[in-house]
């Protein structure tokens, strides 16, 4: 590795550091730029956003909350694969569940996320 390192400071032609000190930045560097437990979060929410079904519940949800059955009806699916994506998209958080009496609605989690979604989808059109 240290051979590479100092091959690869040749090729960008610096001079002003050793191996060490560059290793040590390219590190910190990699530090800065985002954390693993950051990177494994927003890599689950890009793999729940990664689904048309799930980015259609989304924008309806957006509009309001609504039961699964009233999501069998919009989208025009069945109630376990309504139900499947709602578990994905609310073990990513992006999604909440909210009981009322014996009901059980969804709502949007994190009115960010689905602002993204929206600007993502926009790309779309």
């Amino acid at each position: 590795m240290r051979n590479t390192v100092a091959k690869l400071l040749e090729v960008k032609s610096i001079r002003r550091l050793d191996v060490d000190e560059y290793l040590r930045g390219i590190q910190k560097l990699s530090d800065e730029a985002i954390s693993s437990e950051r990177a494994e979060y927003a890599a689950k929410i890009f793999s729940a956003l990664a689904d048309p079904v799930r980015i259609r519940i989304l924008r309806l949800l957006e509009k309001e909350s609504l039961c699964v059955c009233e999501l069998m009806i919009a989208l025009r699916l069945r109630q376990p694969l309504v139900s499947y994506h709602l578990k994905v998209l609310r073990e990513s958080g992006l999604v909440k569940p909210i009981k009322k009496g014996r009901w059980i609605f969804y709502g949007i989690a994190d009115k960010k996320l689905v602002k993204l979604v929206s600007k993502i989808t926009e790309f779309a059109e």
